[in-house]
C-alpha cells in the first residue's frame, strides 16, 4: 500500500494515516508538535497500541542490561514506561520531536532525553548504551533500515537490540537484505524475528497491523 504524498503547507490532522505520509524530516517534526498533547489520548488508548510492550517484552526476555539503555523515537514515552515497569533503571530516549520529549518527560523514567534526526546521526559516543529498545518508529513515512546502523555504533560490543518494525514496511523496504548484509559485515550476530500485534485487535493477516521485532545482539 502506498502512503506516500507530499503534506506541503497544508493544515495537518493528526492521524496514523498522516503519519504514514509524512516525507520529510520537517513534516515529521510538524504533525507530532500537533499530535503530541493528545497522542496517547488518540492512539495509544483509542486504538488499544499494544507495540510498546511487546518490544519491551521482547529486549527483557532476551538480556537485563547491565548499563543505560536507549529508547529510539521515544515519542511520549511508553516504551520507556513498559521497560521502566520490567527493571530497566537506566533509559535514555531520543526523538525527532522536540513536543513529544517534552510530554516524555514528564513519565520521570528517563536519564536524559535527545533531540536528533536519526537519518542524519546522534552527537552520542560509540558503545555507550548496553541494550537499544525501539517501536513504532520504523515504519511508513519514518525510518528505512539504514539508520539502524548509527543504533549499532551507540551500542556496546555484546550489547542487545529490540526494534520493531512494521512488517509491510519490513518487506517492502528490504530490511531483510540489510540485516543479511549486516551480519556479513560483522556488525551483527544472527538476528531473530518475533512477529507481534501493534493493536490488540490487530488482523495477523494485515501486515499493518503486525510489527517484526528484529532482535540480534552488536559484534
Amino acid at each position: 500500500m502506498n502512503y506516500r504524498r507530499s503534506m506541503g503547507d497544508d493544515e495537518i490532522t493528526p492521524s496514523l494515516e498522516a503519519a504514514y505520509a509524512v516525507e520529510t524530516p520537517d513534516e515529521n517534526r510538524r504533525l507530532y508538535a500537533e499530535w503530541a498533547s493528545s497522542y496517547e489520548e488518540t492512539f495509544v488508548a483509542a486504538k488499544a497500541y499494544r507495540y510498546h510492550l511487546h518490544v519491551a517484552d521482547t529486549l527483557v526476555a532476551s538480556v537485563r542490561p547491565a548499563g543505560p539503555t536507549l529508547d529510539v523515537g521515544c515519542g511520549t514515552g511508553v516504551v520507556g514506561v513498559a521497560l521502566h515497569e520490567r527493571g530497566v533503571s537506566e533509559i535514555d530516549g531520543v526523538d525527532i520531536s522536540p513536543e513529544m520529549l517534552e510530554q516524555a518527560a514528564r513519565k520521570g523514567v528517563y536519564r536524559q532525553l535527545i533531540e536528533a534526526d536519526l537519518t542524519i546521526g546522534m552527537d552520542v559516543a560509540d558503545d555507550t548504551y548496553a541494550a537499544v529498545a525501539s517501536a513504532g518508529t520504523f515504519t511508513h513515512g519514518h525510518l528505512p533500515p539504514e539508520p539502524i546502523r548509527e543504533l549499532i555504533r551507540v551500542t556496546m560490543p555484546g550489547g542487545r537490540c529490540a526494534i520493531g518494525v512494521n512488517a509491510a514496511h519490513f518487506e517492502d523496504l528490504g530490511f531483510a537484505a540489510w540485516l543479511e548484509a549486516a551480519v556479513e559485515e560483522g556488525l551483527i550476530g544472527p538476528y531473530e524475528l518475533t512477529r507481534r500485534k501493534v493493536y490488540e485487535g490487530s488482523d495477523p493477516d494485515t501486515p499493518d497491523d503486525m510489527s517484526d521485532i528484529v532482535g540480534f545482539s552488536v559484534r
